[in-house]
Formats: C-alpha cells, structure tokens, sequence
C-alpha cells in the first residue's frame, strides 16, 4: 500500500512520492519525528525491519491520526517519537483517538537529560525503551525488532509470520545475547547443574552427598562458610519463635543454600531444612573462591542462581502478604459477626432477665391474690350488707325516705366534669349567698335551689343529709377500691397466665373515672378537664384497661409537678374503634429520647433517664396491642399528649 505524496524529502527510501519504507501491507511502523530526521530513522529502522513492518513517517501526533484514519485496516505494532517542545503525554492523548495507535509500543528518542513528561506514558505501561541522541547505528534496528516481535507474540500469536519470530511459550526465538539473561531464561535445576558442571571443570569431580529428610544443611544463627548446592530433593526455610519453630518459606530457597549469608559474611537468618531425602554438593568458601577467580563466566551462573532464589523469596513473601490480608479480612468479618452475636444474645439475656421478672411478678401477684381475695371478698360483701343494714334502719327513722334517697342517690351518682361542677356550685352560691354552705350541699348531693333552701331552714335534716350522702360516698368508694383491688391483682396475674375471656357492654367512660378516685389523692391542685364525647360500649379486659389509665394519669402527674392541666378526650372517629387521648401541659419530654418511652425499663421520671423497673409505658403499649389497639405519644412544647386507640370488637380471638 502506498501513501499519499508526503512532504518528508528523503523520508523511507528518498522516494519524493512515497514517505514509506515497503513492507507487509497490513503491519506499519509509526515515526513520528520533524522532515530531516524522520529519513535517518526510518533508514535505520528499515535495517531491523526489513520483510516484517512498512516504516510511515509523520511530522507530529496530528498528522500520525489524520493518516491512520485514512488507512483503518492498519495494524501498528511500533511508534517512535521523537521529543520536541510538544509533552510526551500531550502527544499520546492525541494518538489515542484512533484505537489502532492505543496499543503499539513506544519507543522514545530524546536528547534530553530529564523528561517530566512522560508520567502517562509509564503509569500506562506504554513506554517500552528510552534512546539517547545521537545513537549507535544498528541500536534501533534490533531494539524495535525485539519490540515488534514480543507485540506480535502478544497480540497476534496465530499469525504465522508470528510464529517464525516466537516461541510457543511467547519468547522471541532469538535468545538473548547475555550470559545472565540468558541463563535467567533456564529453570532453576539446569542454572544449578550448569553452575555446578563449571564449578567441576575447575576443581574436578565433586562428590554427592545424600541427606535424609529433618536434616539441617545450614543453622540459624551459626556461620556461613560454605554453600550447597541442592540437585534433588526439597528444602524449606524455618526460623526459631517463642511458641516453636516457624516454617517461613518451602521450595523457595532456590538451588543454592547458604549463598546470601555466605555472600554478606553473616550469620545464617534462617534455618534451612530438608523436607524430603536430598541430594546435594558441599562447596567450601575457598572452593567456590577458587572456582569464580578461574572461571569468571560463572559469576553469571551465580547471579542467576542468586536472583532466581530471591525472586522466588519475594514471590513467596508478596502470596504470604496477600494470605494474611485475606485472613485478616476474614477476621474482621468473623469479628463484625461475632459482635452481631453477642449484641443478639445479650439482648435475648436481658429479654430472658425480663420475662424472669414478670414470671416472678406473676407468681407474686398469684401469692398476694390468693391472700387478698378473701379479705376482698369479706370488704365487698360487708359494704354490701353495709347498705342493706342502712336501708333497714332508714326504715324505721322519721326522716327514712329522705336519708335512704340522698344515701342511694350519692352512691350511685354519675361522674361529672370539673366544668359541671363548677357550675353547680356557682348555681347554688347565688341562691344562698353563702359559699361555705353551698359547698355542704353540693357535697351532700343537693343540686336544686329550692331543695337547698328547705334544708337550711331545718338543720337536723341538713346534718342527716349530710351524714346519708357521706356513707353513700364512702360505700361507693369502698366497692370501688375493692373491685379495683381484685381487677389489679387479676392484671398482674396475666404476666404469668393465660386472660380471661373479654367482657362485652363496658362502659369506657366509668373505667376511667374508677381509675380517677384511685389517684385523687394526687391531682390536688391540678385542674382536671373532662371531654367526653358519646361512645359505643366495648369488648374488652376491663381490668386491664383501669391499669392503663393509671399508667397513663401517673405518668401525665409526673409531668405536671403538683400544678397544671389535664385533659381527658373521649370521641369515636369510626363505628368500630374509640380514641382516648390523655393531654398534659407539663414538661416535654427530649426528643432525642422519645422512641425509647416504650421500651422496657425506660423511664424519664424526675427529668431524667432512668434504667430502672419502669414498666409504665411498656405496659401500657402492650395492653393497647393485646387489645388490638394502637397507642401513640407525642410531644412538644407546651405538653404531651398520649392517644390510645380501641376496637369495639374488642381483643383478636
């Protein structure tokens, strides 16, 4: 294939027409130098190649892509550049352009003492050789053959023009002209028996020794003063340790034992032990001295052996170190999972710590249930015969009906709103003018202005009223506290065994004011605000549910500190579930903090975390899912709020 006139006078073989040097038409060598020596090169470059690359030179990188894209079919195994004031690297990213130039090898031609230029070039392993101006004659010839042959053998191994240039193992078929090299080319045994047969040449026959297997041929920490030169057999390398010797290397001592402590006039680092039975040759410091000034060739036998078995150290180091990154690797996974482990089992101890406490709770409960219950029992049927009694002694008093409806009527009194009470007060103060006996009638159950004005004018039947209503009060609570007490130890009892069956047609509304008189003695100054808006009776654990509005009021009184609100919200936002919302405006609680309020053993009373028994919450939140409920808390500035939502249905059977 021929080129385009080129501008290149003398460029290839002088033709004026053509700027190539004629070779196979499928393979080029790239020059890339300025007109009057791009013709010296590819003169030279023309000796080497003759027969096997055509030789197409270029001015620059611009003009070498213009002409490769002209000719895509083109194979470039070769570029020579040549360095100008343009970067090396600057010159490769234009050559990169055109795919057919990103992997031939760079030969670089400088005059220059220092190149800054070049890191692409070498971080991409593209720069093969560096050639000083002015050159030798012939050095570019055989250094870019030797570079076209090893591409070829690279990237073209099935060519058969390729095949003629390189080994099957993709050596180049010449061998390499020095000793050393040539030598470094050998497998190690055959570097070992030519070392020895020229060892031989000088000294004469050298007898075998044969060792069994265990055998030290050299002693860490004794001197060296002669080699060994292994010719069968195998030999590992072991090193004393505090817990016992430490195999370092095995088939990496090479074929020569001993020749690196000999060679540093040292002590032996290592312990070199044969492994298998082995057949070696003992030379003396004085017999390889003698055999080296004789001969010098074998100072290149040498060194080979020498390098051979410090790649082979090196080699074995570098696997060792990847080894022990993977291990370590692999134990920092085993650690990482270890860690996982032991967190799970620590959080299933503390689980397991838990369910103890509450199985002991349980048994406890059981224990007090089993000693409250009749005593309980005898309360609620004393109150009951209580009332009978009172009934029957009203019978016979002159004042008999009055006493026996103001007593039933306190005892069976519906709870009513802070708001409502109010009111009734205030009702009763204007139509007495006396605020101190308003509050006597109103405590007494009297309601209505003319009821109230008939009794103050009789001061025996207001004291009577008064007496009737106080009993009727006192047995309501006495029933309730001891209803109360059976429904708490009945809930305690469910940490440790099966519920009950749910009971149908509970009011919610009376459950959270029976939980209300068992706290009154802590609302105190705190204002309570009822909104109870019309609810549907439920289906439901009613004991378990006077717990949860406990746990709920302590925990908003705890908030409070004596003084604040309390609101209590009642509604229905669907026929099938009702909403309670307990609302304080005390303390918020720190938001860093609010997702754990429902764990076990959490608490935040006080103002401070507290790694305690704190099962408030925890109950509460459990309570509300036994039921088949949601629970919600939030809080901010300017209170708290809890939300509790209950099917009507009641528990999941």
């Amino acid at each position: 294939m021929t080129a385009p006139a080129s501008p290149l006078d003398g460029c290839g073989r002088r033709d004026e027409r053509n700027a190539e040097v004629a070779g196979p038409p499928w393979c080029h060598a790239l020059v890339i130098a300025p007109p009057p020596l791009a013709a010296t090169i590819a003169e030279d470059l023309a000796r080497g190649l003759s027969g096997l690359l055509a030789v197409t030179c270029t001015p620059d990188a611009e003009a070498a892509v213009s002409r490769i894209a002209a000719a895509p079919d083109w194979i470039v195994p070769l570029i020579l550049m040549v360095a100008t004031e343009v970067p090396i690297d600057d010159q490769l990213r234009i050559l990169d352009q055109e795919p057919a130039l990103r992997t031939a090898s760079l030969l670089l031609l400088t005059d220059r003492a220092w190149h800054e230029d070049v890191t692409l070039a070498v971080d991409q392993n593209r720069l093969q050789a560096v050639i000083h101006a002015p050159w030798t004659t012939g050095t570019l010839a055989w250094l870019a053959r030797a570079q076209v042959t090893r591409w070829l053998g690279a990237n073209r191994p099935q060519d058969p023009q390729t095949q003629q240039l390189v080994a099957p193992d993709g050596r180049p078929m010449a061998p390499p002209e020095s000793d050393l090299l040539r030598l470094l080319e050998l497998e190690t045994m055959d570097v070992a028996t030519q070392l020895l047969a020229g060892v031989e040449r000088v000294l004469g026959p050298c007898a075998r020794l044969r060792l069994p297997a265990g055998t030290r041929l050299i002693q860490e920490g004794v001197d060296v003063d002669a080699v060994l030169v292994v010719l069968k057999g195998r030999v590992a390398l072991d090193r004393a340790a505090p817990s016992g010797d430490l195999r370092l290397h095995h088939d990496s001592t090479g074929a020569v034992v001993g020749l690196l402590s000999l060679a540093r006039q040292q002590r032996a680092f290592f312990t070199a032990r044969a492994t298998t039975e082995v057949e070696v040759v003992h030379l003396s410091f004085e017999q390889l001295d003698r055999a080296l000034a004789v001969d010098p060739s074998l100072g290149a036998a040498m060194a080979a052996v020498s390098i051979r078995a410090l790649a082979n150290r090196l080699q074995r180091a570098d696997q060792l170190q990847i080894e022990k990154t993977r291990l370590n690797q692999a134990l920092e996974r085993e650690r990482q999972e270890l860690s996982r482990t032991l967190h799970q089992l620590e959080q299933a101890r503390l689980e397991l710590v838990e369910q103890a406490r509450f199985a002991m709770l349980g048994e406890l409960a059981a224990g007090i249930a089993h000693e409250l219950n009749n005593p309980v029992a005898a309360m609620l049927r004393a109150t009951t015969y209580v009332g009978e009694d009172l009934e029957r002694v009203l019978a016979s008093h002159p004042q008999g009906a009055l006493a026996r409806s103001v007593f039933e009527a306190e005892r069976e009194r519906a709870p009513r709103s802070t708001r409502e009470e109010r009111a009734i007060r205030r009702h009763l103060e204007q139509a007495l003018g006396d605020p101190a006996l308003a509050q006597r009638l109103f405590e007494a159950g009297i309601e209505e202005p003319e009821r109230a004005r008939a009794l103050t004018a009789d001061p025996a039947r207001l004291e009577l009223v008064e007496a009737a209503a106080g009993i009727g009060s006192a047995l309501r609570n006495l029933e309730v506290a001891s209803r109360r007490m059976c429904e708490l130890v009945t809930s305690l009892r469910t940490y440790s065994r099966p519920k009950g069956q749910p009971v149908s047609g509970i009011d919610l509304h009376a459950g959270i004011e029976d939980s209300l008189r068992l706290i009154a003695h802590r609302l105190g100054r705190v204002e309570l605000e009822r909104h109870y808006g019309e609810l549907p009776t439920i289906r439901c654990h009613p004991g378990e549910l006077g717990e949860l509005w406990t746990n709920l009021l302590a925990n908003a009184l705890d908030a409070l500190d004596e003084t604040g609100r309390i609101r209590l919200i009642t509604d229905a936002p669907t026929p099938q579930a009702v909403r309670v919302r307990v609302q304080d405006n005390g303390r918020a609680i720190d938001p860093a903090i609010l997702p754990r309020v429902f764990e076990p053993r959490f608490t935040t009373k006080q103002g401070a975390v507290r790694y305690g028994l704190g099962l408030g919450l925890a109950i509460a939140r459990r309570i509300v899912e036994a039921h088949g409920g949601t629970i919600d808390l939030t809080s901010a500035t300017g209170g708290t709020q809890v939300t509790v939502v209950l099917p009507v249905a009641g528990p999941p059977d």
